[in-house]
C-alpha cells in the first residue's frame, strides 16, 4: 500500500511541475522557462524539481507528454458519452469539438504546443511527441470523407486526402485562434461545423 500511495505522490509532484512548466511557457514563451522558476511557480525548491528531472529537457519533454495524455483522456471521455452505434464520422466530430473547446486545460495545451514548435525544429523528437498522432488523425479524417464520397453525399471530385490535410489544418489555426484569445469558441465551431456539412453532406 505505501508503495502504491508514494507513486501516486511521485507522479502528483511531477504533476505540479509540468502544470507550472505549462503556465510560464504560455505567459513567456518556452525558451525562457529555467528550473530555477519552475521552482518558484510550482512553489517547491529548485531541488525538489531536479529530484524528478535530471535536466531542463526532461522536464519539458514530461510537461508536454503529461499536457498530451490529458487532453487524450478528454477525448475518451468525449467518445465514451457519444450515443450507439458510433461511426467514424461522429468519432471526428467529437474529436474536433474537444480541439475547440472552451475547456481551459484543452486551451492551455494548445498553447503549450506552440510554444514547443521552436524545439521541435530542433529536437527530433519533441517533434515526434507533438506531431506523431497527426497522421493516425489525417487517416481517420481521409477515411470518413472516402465514406462520405462512397455514398454520394460528398461534393463531386472529391480528395479524401487532401480534404483531411484542410480539415486537420483549419483545426489547428482555429484552435491556437480559441487558446490566445482570437476568436470565440463558438465561432470556431461554427466554422469547423461549417467546413464539415459541406464535405460530408451534413
Amino acid at each position: 500500500m505505501s508503495r502504491k500511495v508514494d507513486i501516486r505522490h511521485h507522479e502528483k509532484q511531477k504533476a505540479n511541475i509540468a502544470e507550472a512548466v505549462w503556465r510560464l511557457a504560455a505567459r513567456a514563451g518556452l525558451e525562457s522557462v529555467s528550473m530555477r522558476e519552475v521552482a518558484t511557480e510550482a512553489g517547491i525548491s529548485n531541488g525538489r524539481v531536479q529530484y524528478y528531472f535530471p535536466n531542463k529537457d526532461a522536464m519539458l519533454l514530461y510537461a508536454l507528454q503529461l499536457a498530451q495524455r490529458r487532453m487524450e483522456g478528454r477525448v475518451q471521455q468525449r467518445l465514451r458519452e457519444l450515443p450507439e452505434p458510433v461511426d467514424g464520422e461522429s468519432v471526428l466530430r467529437a474529436v474536433l469539438d474537444e480541439m475547440l473547446g472552451d475547456d481551459p486545460d484543452t486551451q492551455q495545451v494548445i498553447r503549450v504546443s506552440v510554444a514547443y514548435h521552436g524545439r521541435a525544429l530542433e529536437d527530433p523528437y519533441v517533434a515526434q511527441v507533438l506531431m506523431g498522432d497527426d497522421v493516425e488523425l489525417r487517416s481517420h479524417a481521409a477515411s470518413v470523407v472516402r465514406e462520405a464520397k462512397a455514398d454520394l453525399r460528398a461534393p463531386p471530385g472529391v480528395d479524401p486526402e487532401k480534404e483531411a490535410r484542410i480539415i486537420w489544418s483549419l483545426a489547428s489555426s482555429l484552435a491556437s485562434e480559441i487558446a490566445f484569445g482570437q476568436l470565440p469558441t463558438q465561432d470556431a465551431r461554427t466554422t469547423m461545423h461549417y467546413h464539415l456539412d459541406r464535405i460530408l453532406g451534413g
